[in-house]
Order: C-alpha cells, then structure tokens, then sequence
C-alpha cells in the first residue's frame, strides 16, 4: 500500500481525527493531568522580588503532584536561610552559579547541575553570578502559588528593575507561613 493510500484509509476510519485530539496545543488542554507542552513566555510569567518567574506546570496541572518553574535568579536577591514543611525542593541549573547550603552540606553548582533539597531541612542559597537560570522542581506542588501572591505579573519578558530599597521582610515571613516556610530567627 502506498503512503497516499495510507494516509486516506486512516483519514476513512476515523483514526487521524483521534490524533488530532492528541495534539492539543497547551492553551486548548482539558486541564489537570492532560497532556502538555510549556515554555518560559510572557503570558506565565510573574515578576518576584527582582527575579523573572515563569510557571511550567503548576499543581493544577498535575493534581497536586509536583510543580515546574523556571527562573532567573538574580545575585543578592536570594531569600534567608529558610524550611520547607511541605515540599522538597530541585533546582537544575541551565546557567550561572548558585552556592547551596543544606542542612551541613555545602553544594557549589554550576551549568548542568541538579540539586536536591528535602523538605524540612534548613537551607539557603547565595547566586555567585549576576544571575543564575533555573528550573525549579516542587513536590508535591502548591508553593508555586506563594510566587503568584507576592509577584506581579511579568510586564515584559525580561528581568524586572532591581528592587529599591530593602523587601518587605515582615509580608514575605507571614505569606510564606501559609504555605508551610519556616524562617528561623525572622519570626
């Protein structure tokens, strides 16, 4: 059989409207656990604290199984020294170098890196470039939401102006509790 008649035997029984089905772009998908496809776009991306927030997968997407983001983290606009009591934490690093301190351990990653953070474990981190990219791995998911509350969203695809002035310290500490962050010795 040829490929063109192939093609319209499928086409007669049905088969490629089912594939088409398959096919869905990410804005067309049925919602959690479908199928998908995402990349860092304006459209889900938020502005943190000076860092530029793109939102993957998030926990609706996967029924609360885990999270996506990419980041641009940026150097001495790290958070402090901090717990997660819900979550583990994954960074791979697509660029730049970021210093990791977890518990007693100390991890100097770089370009291809992947590191783990449990939760419930002390840790912090500190960019050694002017900025690191980042894909940040949350499980389960749901703290990919702390980001969306204290972001705004993104208004170009591009870092936003550095902070002026100090962070509202006091606003991060209470909105991150909800979400189960500890922040020993801030409250």
């Amino acid at each position: 059989m040829d490929r063109k008649s192939f093609i319209f035997g499928l086409t007669a029984t049905g088969i490629a409207p089912i594939a088409d089905a398959i096919s869905l772009k990410p804005e067309e998908s049925s919602g959690e656990n479908s199928p998908r496809m995402a990349a860092p776009v304006l459209k889900n991306s938020y502005w943190y604290i000076g860092h530029l927030m793109s939102f993957l997968v998030t926990s609706k997407d996967t029924s609360g199984s885990f999270a996506l983001l990419h980041g641009i983290e940026i150097k001495g606009l790290e958070p402090p020294p901090h717990i997660h009591t819900r979550e583990d934490e994954s960074f791979y690093l697509l660029d730049g170098e970021i210093i990791y301190n977890v518990g007693n351990e100390v991890f100097k990653a770089k370009k291809g890196d992947w590191v783990f953070l449990p939760g419930n474990i002390l840790h912090s981190f500190q960019v050694q470039t002017e900025q690191a990219e980042v894909l940040i791995h949350l499980s389960p998911g749901g703290f990919e939401e702390y980001f969306r509350e204290m972001s705004e969203p993104a208004k170009t695809y591009t870092v936003p102006p550095r902070p002026q002035g100090p962070p509202d310290v006091k606003g991060i500490v209470e909105t991150a509790s909800r979400y189960g962050i500890k922040f020993p010795g801030l409250g």
